[in-house]
Parts: structure tokens; C-alpha cells; sequence
């Protein structure tokens, strides 16, 4: 398969996972589970569609703005499920950008999005579904991730992975 249609197939599958399927089972599963036990988040109307708003704008701007920088950078795309390259991998370690603060920025940005989602449907069993996911995120694939950047770029990566924090932007680490 080309560059171009592998990124394109790239990028379709990973927008049908983040765009529809996520979402879906988090709104069916928060459904069920509140047919029997839900507790509302935010009651007040205005503060909640504030702070949806909020992070929206924050999680697109993350997610877009990694992208960007990773096509143009890196050169590859981001979608790799197990050890089936989807689209085509990064050529360059990007560490400019939203990459400077995260070394997740488009992780962080979806988990804003998947908040603000939660936030809509206001309810607390959402907010532990978006919650978990992210800790499986965190805690499996972006492991899976690092092991090939470090095969894939060694040095420069662990220097780079002392510096920027996994997740949370600007949480700077200290170095040993």
C-alpha cells in the first residue's frame, strides 16, 4: 500500500475508533448502569456548558495541533494497533510543538474530548469509564508505543522522555 493511501486509511480508522466507537460504548455502558444507579455531576446549566466548552476547545486544539505536527515533522501517522502498522510510522522523533509539554499531546487532547463528553451525558459513571480507559491507555499502549520509539530512535528518545512529561502537559519531570 502507498504513503498516501495508508495515511488515509490511517486516519480513517483512527477517527471511526476516537470519533464513533469510544463514545458509543461509553454512552451505552454509562446507559445500562444508570438505568440503576446515576448520580449527576454538575446541576447548574451555565457552569457545566462552560466548562464543556473549555474542554472541547483545549482537547481539539491538542488533538489537532499533534497531528499536524506529527504529519509535518514526523512524517508518519499516528494509528499502529498491536504490531499492524495502519498507517504509515513517524519517521523523525517530533519533540516541538504540543510534543514540548506531552509526550502524548494527542492522547491528552482525546481525553479532554472524552471529559467533555462525559460532562455532557452528566453523569459520574462516564466520568469512570473516560477515566479508565485512559488509565489503560497509560498503562498498556503507550507502554506498546515506547518500546518501538525507543527501537526506533534510542538515544534521542530516552533523552527526550527524561525531559516531557507522559501525559499531563507541562508537568515537567525531574531528572535523575
Amino acid at each position: 500500500m502507498n504513503y498516501e493511501k495508508k495515511m488515509i486509511t490511517g486516519y480513517m480508522v483512527g477517527g471511526l475508533l476516537v470519533i464513533a466507537l469510544v463514545p458509543s460504548i461509553i454512552y451505552m455502558i454509562t446507559s445500562l448502569v444508570d438505568q440503576v444507579y446515576k448520580i449527576e455531576i454538575i446541576r447548574d446549566p451555565v457552569i457545566k456548558w462552560i466548562i464543556i466548552m473549555i474542554l472541547l476547545v483545549t482537547g481539539l486544539l491538542y488533538a489537532i495541533w499533534s497531528l499536524i505536527f506529527q504529519n509535518i515533522i514526523g512524517q508518519g501517522g499516528p494509528v499502529e494497533i498491536g504490531n499492524i502498522e495502519i498507517s504509515p510510522k513517524t519517521k523523525n522523533l517530533v519533540v516541538s510543538g504540543p510534543y514540548k509539554n506531552t509526550r502524548n499531546p494527542m492522547l491528552f487532547g482525546t481525553f479532554l474530548l472524552y471529559l467533555a463528553f462525559a460532562l455532557f451525558i452528566n453523569s459520574i459513571t462516564s466520568v469512570v469509564l473516560v477515566c479508565a480507559i485512559f488509565v489503560f491507555m497509560l498503562t498498556v499502549v503507550v507502554k506498546m508505543e515506547e518500546k518501538r520509539l525507543l527501537k526506533d530512535f534510542g538515544n534521542q528518545y530516552e533523552e527526550y522522555r527524561k525531559k516531557v512529561s507522559r501525559f499531563i502537559p507541562w508537568f515537567q519531570r525531574k531528572i535523575k
